[in-house]
């Protein structure tokens, strides 16, 4: 069987219940779904980092 990995990250107190928030969405979601989260929000990365001029475009 399969053991469930897990992470811990430290995050700033006033972030707090925003990872709560964020960790209680994931619980719901199934593993396909964490995927296309994840797959979102590296797209959303991408963006915010091309707008802000970290990714040199041709």
């Amino acid at each position: 069987m399969a053991e469930e990995k897990r992470t811990e990250t430290m995050i700033p107190q006033e972030d707090s219940k925003e990872a709560a928030e964020v960790m209680g969405f994931m619980a719901i979601l199934d593993g396909h779904e964490k995927k296309e989260f994840l797959a979102f929000l590296q797209g959303a990365k991408f963006m915010k980092n091309l707008t802000a001029g970290a990714i040199k475009t041709a």
